[in-house]
């Protein structure tokens, strides 16, 4: 893969990663300021509705032309869960009920999360074949 089909594959994991971190950020802080959901349990419910949508788009569109291999999804999911347990983890714990700092607390945790899921994604579920 060419340093500009790295980077074009990255700028489009940004844009599927991105759009499903702030999905995700706006739902979860809607749904316990506006409908005084309980934290916890909603940001793990908004979390897993994202996994199987995610990994699509991720492997359509940021990774296209690559493939994942039998184990890919699985690989994925294993992942989203253990950002699952650590965004869940944090964000339930400093939850505020203000809607503008707990978006941004979950921006924060979500595209952290994001990060390592890149790297998962690029270097064992959507390597390059060589050759």
């Amino acid at each position: 893969m060419s340093k500009l089909n790295q980077l074009w594959a990255f700028v489009r994991f940004l844009a599927v990663g991105g759009s499903f971190s702030l999905g995700y950020a706006l739902v979860t802080a809607a749904l316990i300021s506006f409908a005084n959901a309980p934290p916890l349990p909603t940001s793990v419910i908004v979390y897993l509705l994202c996994i199987p949508a995610a990994f699509l788009a991720q492997r359509k569109f940021a990774f296209r032309g690559h493939q994942s291999g039998r184990a890919g999804f699985l690989i994925y999911g294993v992942t989203q869960l253990g950002s699952l347990v650590m965004v869940s983890t944090i964000t339930s714990r400093l939850v505020t009920r203000n809607f503008m700092i707990d978006t941004g607390l979950f921006l924060v945790i979500a595209g952290t999360a994001a990060v390592v899921s890149y790297l998962i994604c690029r270097y064992v579920i959507f390597r390059p074949q060589s050759g």
